[in-house]
C-alpha cells in the first residue's frame, strides 16, 4: 500500500476515533418540527386553540431552547407572539442539525461545508440571548478562520456566557491555529477541542479567573506542548476531568492540579506522563489499542507522584509503560518498599502479551506496587512474534504478592484463547488468591466451535488447587468487543470502568 494511501486511512481512522469520543450533542425533545399554529392563534376555543402561545415568555424560551437549532429559529415565523422568543431563548446549537436530509428520510447527505458555516454565522448574528451549548463539528473551519468568522463566534460565545463548547476543525488540514480568544470564555464548564493547534500561552491571561467554572476539557489531536497543558491546569481551579485523545508527542507532560479527579489518555502517546501533584485524582485511564509509531521500542515513562486518592488505574502495559513510583523505576526484580507502592488503588487493569516472556514477568512486579487491589482486570493481548512463554512452574515460584493473597476478591481475564500460558496464569490466581469470590473468563472468540474448545480447556481449572474456599468460576462468550469505550472510561459515576 502506498504511503499516501496509508496516511489517508490513518487520518480517517483518527477522525472516526475522535468523533466517537466527543460528547454527544443535546437531544431535542421534539421528534420533528415545531407544531403548526392554528389559523386563529387568539381563538377562544375549539380544536384550533393555540394554548402554547399563551404561556409566559420564560416558559416559551425554555421550550424553544430544547428544539433543534433549525426548528428553533423557524418558530419566529409562527406569529408576532413568537417573533422574539428564539432570539432571546438560551441557545443550544449543534451544527449537525443543520445538515440537509434526503426527502425520504434516512442518513444525511454529504456535508455542505460552506452552507453549514454560513448558517452558523447567521445564527450567531441573529441570536441575542444567552448561550447554553454549542457543538460545531460540520463547519469549514479554515474558511471561518480566514474570514474572521471564528473570531466573531468566540467573542459571541464569551458575551453570551456559553457553558458547553465542542469545536472541531473539519475538514482537514488539521492543526489550524486556534484563536487565543478561546481562553477568554470564562463561563465555560466543558470544553472539547479537536484538530487544532493550541494558542501559544506565554503572555496570555493566567490564573483561576480564566476558567473559573471549567470542569471538563478534552484535547483531541490538538497540537499542544507541556507548557500549554500546565497553563490550562493553572487556569482551571475546579477542573475535574482532563482527556487527551489521538495525541502523539515526544515530549513529557507533567500534571499538577489540586482539583483533577479523572485523567484519560486515549489512543495517545508521549515520552513521559508524570502525575506530580494530584491529591484528588481518582481515575487514571490509559488506553492504547495499538502502537502507532514507527519505532516499536517507543516507551512511555509513567511517573506516579502525590496521588493519595487514586482508586482506578489501567490499562498498564509492560510493552509500552515504564512505571516509576516515587523515584524508583519498577522492574521485574524491584524490591517493593513503601515508597514504591500506591496503596489507594483498588481497581487495577493490566494488558499483557503472555507470549512475550519479558512482559509477562512484569505482572508480579506491577501487582506488588498496589497492595490493596480488590478487582483485577487482565487483558490478554496476542503477540505477533512470541519470544518465550512462562509455564506454571514460573508462577509457582513467584514470591509473596500482598494484594493477590489477601485483598483481591474479583479477577476478570479478558480475551482468553485457551493457550497453555493463559491457563497457567489462571491456575496461579486460583492457588494464591485467598479472598477470591469470582473469577470471570471472557472468551476471545464467540464462534461456537471456538467456544466449545476453550470451555473444554477451562475444565482443567475445576480440579486446580484453590486458596479460596468458594471461588465462583464464570466463563463468558461474546461476539465482538466489550462495552469498553471512552465515555465509560471517563464516567466517574461508573464504579468500575473496565467492567461490562
Amino acid at each position: 500500500m502506498a504511503p499516501a494511501v496509508t496516511m489517508e486511512m490513518e487520518l480517517k481512522e483518527l477522525m472516526r476515533v475522535v468523533l466517537t469520543c466527543l460528547p454527544a450533542g443535546p437531544s431535542a425533545t421534539a421528534g420533528g418540527s415545531f407544531p403548526r399554529p392554528s389559523s386563529n392563534p387568539r381563538g377562544g376555543g375549539g380544536a384550533g386553540e393555540d394554548r402554547i402561545s399563551r404561556l409566559p415568555a420564560a416558559v416559551l424560551r425554555d421550550i424553544v431552547s430544547r428544539l433543534p437549532a433549525k426548528d428553533a429559529a423557524r418558530t419566529a415565523a409562527l406569529s408576532r407572539r413568537w417573533r422574539r422568543v428564539w432570539a432571546y431563548a438560551p441557545l443550544v446549537l449543534d451544527d449537525s442539525d443543520l445538515l440537509a436530509l434526503p426527502a425520504g428520510g434516512g442518513d444525511p447527505k454529504p456535508i455542505q461545508w460552506y452552507a453549514v458555516t454560513d448558517a452558523v454565522s447567521r445564527i450567531f448574528i441573529d441570536h441575542r440571548g444567552p448561550i447554553r451549548s454549542v457543538r460545531l463539528t460540520c463547519c469549514f473551519m479554515a474558511l471561518a478562520l480566514a474570514q474572521g468568522m471564528l473570531d466573531r463566534w468566540l467573542l459571541r460565545l464569551a458575551a453570551g456566557g456559553a457553558e458547553h463548547l465542542v469545536l472541531v476543525n473539519r475538514p482537514l488540514p488539521s492543526s489550524l491555529p486556534l484563536p487565543d480568544d478561546i481562553l477568554r470564555i470564562a463561563s465555560l464548564r466543558t470544553l472539547y477541542l479537536a484538530f487544532w493547534r493550541f494558542p501559544d500561552t506565554p503572555g496570555l491571561p493566567r490564573g483561576p479567573a480564566v476558567f473559573p467554572h471549567l470542569q471538563e476539557i478534552g484535547l483531541f489531536h490538538v497540537d499542544v506542548d507541556d507548557k500549554d497543558v500546565e497553563h490550562i491546569l493553572a487556569c482551571s481551579p475546579v477542573l475535574e476531568k482532563l482527556a487527551m485523545v489521538g495525541n502523539f508527542y515526544r515530549i513529557p507532560f507533567r500534571i499538577r492540579s489540586r482539583s483533577l479527579q479523572c485523567l484519560v489518555f486515549w489512543n495517545s502517546m508521549m515520552n513521559e506522563l508524570a502525575v506530580v501533584v494530584a491529591p484528588r485524582l481518582q481515575r487514571l485511564i490509559l488506553w492504547q489499542p495499538y502502537l502507532r509509531v514507527a519505532d516499536s521500542s517507543f516507551r512511555i515513562r509513567l511517573r506516579i507522584g502525590y496521588t493519595t486518592d487514586l482508586k482506578v488505574l489501567g490499562y498498564l502495559e509492560p510493552a509500552i509503560h515504564q512505571l516509576e513510583i516515587g523515584a524508583t523505576i519498577i522492574e521485574s526484580g524491584t524490591k517493593t518498599i513503601p515508597s514504591t507502592m500506591v496503596p489507594s488503588v483498588n481497581i487495577l487493569a493490566l494488558k499483557v502479551r503472555f507470549e512475550i516472556r519479558k512482559e509477562a514477568k512484569m505482572l508480579p512486579a506491577f501487582l506488588r506496587c498496589f497492595p490493596n487491589v480488590e478487582t483485577l482486570h487482565v487483558l490478554s493481548h496476542e503477540a505477533d512474534e512470541p519470544t518465550g512463554k512462562l509455564n506454571l512452574k514460573f508462577w509457582q515460584e513467584v514470591g509473596h504478592i500482598n494484594c493477590l493473597e489477601t485483598q483481591i476478591t474479583k479477577v476478570v481475564f479478558d480475551k482468553f484463547r485457551g493457550e497453555r500460558y493463559e491457563l497457567a496464569f489462571l491456575k496461579f490466581i486460583l492457588e494464591r488468591a485467598q479472598s477470591l469470590l469470582k473469577l470471570v473468563v471472557v472468551l476471545a472468540n464467540g464462534d461456537q466451535a471456538s467456544v466449545d474448545e476453550m470451555l473444554a480447556k477451562l475444565k482443567s481449572l475445576t480440579t486446580a488447587k484453590r486458596a479460596s474456599e468458594y471461588p465462583a468460576l464464570l466463563a463468558v462468550a461474546r461476539d465482538g468487543d466489550s462495552a469498553w469505550c471512552f465515555q465509560r472510561a471517563s464516567d466517574l459515576s461508573v464504579s468500575d470502568p473496565f467492567d461490562w
